[in-house]
C-alpha cells in the first residue's frame, strides 16, 4: 500500500491517473474500485483567486502555478497526489453507488472544501460532460472500416474496465458484465484519452492510427507471432446518434505479459533466461518481422521487446501497429527525418546510398502529430518502403537487433530511462549476461545494430540463422 493511495486502498480503489488541461485550470483523476471505473475533476476556483480552497490548491499545485500565498497550493507533488486520492476516498462510497455515474459521459466534480474548518467535507456532483458529443463525432461507425464480416460488436456500456495495461491509447484489462471470469484487454479511445489530448489536437492522430492499426491487421497476411484480428469491437453512442461508433477493440489477456515483463521479472528473481527460449523469442521476432515485409508488404516502425507478448506456451506474439511512432532506445539513426536514401549498383552489387536531405522543411505527418522526434515530422517508412524497400527492412533490422540484445543480455528498464536519443544506447555484452552466449549470437546481433544499414544482414538470414540456432538446442547432438 503506497502512502499517496492509502485512503483509497483501505476502500479497496486503486488511483490510477492524474492530469491537467492546457488551460491550467483543471485536474482530472481517474480511479478504479468495484467494478467500476470513475473519473473526478477539481476545477480552480477564478471567482475569487485569494480563497485557498482544496481545488484550488490542486490546481496551482499540479501546473505549477506562481502563487503569493504559500497555503495556495502543495509544495511538493506527493502531498498534492495524496490529497487528491483523499479527496476521491472521502466521496467513492457515495457517489459510486449512484445510477448515472458509470455512463460513457459522466464526470464526478470535486466541489469547494475549505481547509480552513476541518470538519467540512469535500463534496460531489456528477456532471455529463457536453464534450461527449465531440468525442463522438471523432468516431466512425463500422460501416467506414476495412474490417471482416464475421466481427461482433460489444457496447462499451457491457465492459468493466479495471487494471490500466500501459501502451499507446488505452489498453485495459477488461471483462464483460456476463462473463467475469473470462479476461479480454480492451484497447482503444476512451473519453479519459479524450480529455487527455484533445486541447492539444493529438486525439485526431491517436483515433486516425487506432482506426489504422485495425485495417492494417485485417488485411496482414495471418502468422503465428503476430497478433490475429480483433473479433470484437466495442462501440458508443450518445442521445444523438442513432448509429453507434467504434472507440475500441477486444482481444484475450495474455497472462504472461511482454517480453519486457518477463525480462524484468527474471532479473528481480535473479534467474537468467533459458539460452533455449531466448533462441526461440529471438527467431519468432525474426519470423515476424521477415512477414510484415515480405508477405504483408509493410512495417512495423515500433519494434521492442515490450511490444512482443507471450501466450501461454511462451512463444512471442507482435502487436502495436499504429506506425505513428519508433522508441529511442531501438530507433535505427537512420529514420531521423534527415536521410534519403536510394539503391545503387556498384561492383554488380545492389548498394544502398544515404544522402542528406538538404532541402526546404518538409513534412509528412499530420501537424497534431504528437512527439518531437524527427520521424513524427518525417515518417520515412511510408516512403522507403514505397520506393526503396531494402531501406525500410534494414531499418527495421536495426531495431530488432536492439530488441534481440535486450532479450539475450537482459539489461534492466532503468538502463533506458535518461535516453534522449538512439546514439546514446550503447550495445554492451560485458554487463548483464552477455557474457554467457554463444559467440555467434553475439556476432550477427552487432551485425544487425551496424550504424552502416549495408553492412546489416537481411530479414530472411537472421530468421535462418534462428531456427538454424533454436533447432540445434532443441535437438542437440548425441
Amino acid at each position: 500500500m503506497t502512502a499517496e493511495n492509502a485512503a483509497l486502498q483501505t476502500l479497496g480503489v486503486v488511483g490510477q491517473w492524474i492530469w491537467g488541461d492546457d488551460e491550467e485550470d483543471v485536474v482530472f483523476a481517474q480511479a478504479y474500485g468495484h467494478e467500476r471505473t470513475l473519473t473526478f475533476r477539481l476545477t480552480r476556483d477564478t471567482s475569487n483567486p485569494a480563497k485557498s480552497s482544496l481545488a484550488t490548491r490542486i490546481v496551482n499545485g499540479f501546473h505549477d502555478v506562481e502563487v503569493d500565498d504559500p497555503q495556495a497550493t502543495f509544495v511538493e507533488r506527493a502531498d498534492m497526489r495524496r490529497a487528491i486520492w483523499n479527496a476521491v476516498a472521502q466521496v467513492w462510497d457515495k457517489c459510486s453507488q449512484q445510477a448515472t455515474v458509470t455512463d460513457p459521459d459522466a464526470i464526478i466534480d470535486l466541489l469547494d472544501a475549505d481547509l480552513a474548518n476541518d470538519s467540512r467535507r469535500v463534496t460531489w456532483r456528477i456532471c455529463h460532460e457536453p464534450k461527449f458529443d465531440d468525442f463522438i463525432g471523432l468516431l466512425l461507425p463500422v460501416s467506414k472500416l476495412s474490417v471482416g464480416d464475421a466481427v461482433q460488436l460489444v457496447g462499451f456500456e457491457e465492459l468493466v474496465l479495471s487494471q490500466q495495461l500501459g501502451g499507446k491509447g488505452c489498453a485495459t484489462l477488461a471483462h464483460t458484465a456476463s462473463d467475469p471470469t473470462t479476461l479480454l484487454v480492451f484497447k482503444g479511445v476512451d473519453f479519459r484519452t479524450f480529455l487527455h489530448t484533445y486541447e492539444s489536437g493529438h486525439v485526431n492522430e491517436v483515433v486516425r492510427s487506432f482506426y489504422h492499426s485495425i485495417e492494417l491487421l485485417n488485411h496482414m497476411p495471418p502468422h503465428p507471432n503476430i497478433l490475429p484480428p480483433a473479433q470484437t469491437l466495442v462501440t458508443l453512442a450518445n442521445t444523438h446518434t442513432r448509429t453507434p461508433v467504434v472507440c475500441g477493440t477486444l482481444y484475450p489477456y495474455l497472462a504472461n505479459g511482454s517480453i519486457s515483463d518477463y525480462i524484468e521479472r527474471s532479473n528481480q528473481s535473479g534467474e537468467e533466461i533459458p539460452l533455449l527460449l531466448k533462441a526461440q523469442w529471438c527467431h519468432q521476432m525474426s519470423s515476424a518481422v521477415a512477414h510484415v515485409h515480405h508477405e504483408g508488404h509493410t512495417y512495423h516502425m515500433d519494434l521492442k521487446p515490450g511490444n512482443f507478448l507471450l501466450d501461454r506456451d511462451l512463444n512471442a506474439v507482435l502487436i502495436d501497429w499504429e506506425q505513428d511512432d519508433a522508441p529511442i532506445s531501438t530507433a535505427a539513426p537512420e529514420i531521423d527525418g534527415t536521410w534519403d536514401v536510394e539503391e545503387v549498383t556498384l561492383d554488380s552489387r545492389p548498394l544502398l546510398r544515404y544522402t542528406k536531405y538538404a532541402g526546404p522543411a518538409r513534412r509528412n505527418t499530420a501537424a497534431t502529430t504528437p512527439g518531437t522526434n524527427g520521424w513524427n515530422t518525417w515518417n520515412v517508412f511510408p516512403v522507403w518502403t514505397r520506393e526503396c524497400p531494402r531501406a525500410a527492412e534494414l531499418a527495421e533490422v536495426f531495431s530488432l537487433g536492439r530488441s534481440m540484445w535486450m532479450v539475450l543480455s537482459e539489461p534492466t528498464g532503468a538502463t533506458f530511462e535518461d535516453i534522449s536519443s538512439s546514439d546514446e544506447v550503447v550495445v554492451d555484452w560485458q554487463h548483464g549476461h552477455g557474457h554467457n552466449l554463444p559467440a555467434a549470437w553475439i556476432a550477427v546481433v552487432n551485425t544487425c545494430v551496424d550504424s552502416d544499414p549495408n553492412k546489416r544482414p537481411s530479414l530472411a538470414y537472421l530468421e535462418r540463422f534462428w531456427e538454424s540456432q533454436y533447432r540445434q538446442l532443441r535437438t542437440p547432438l548425441a
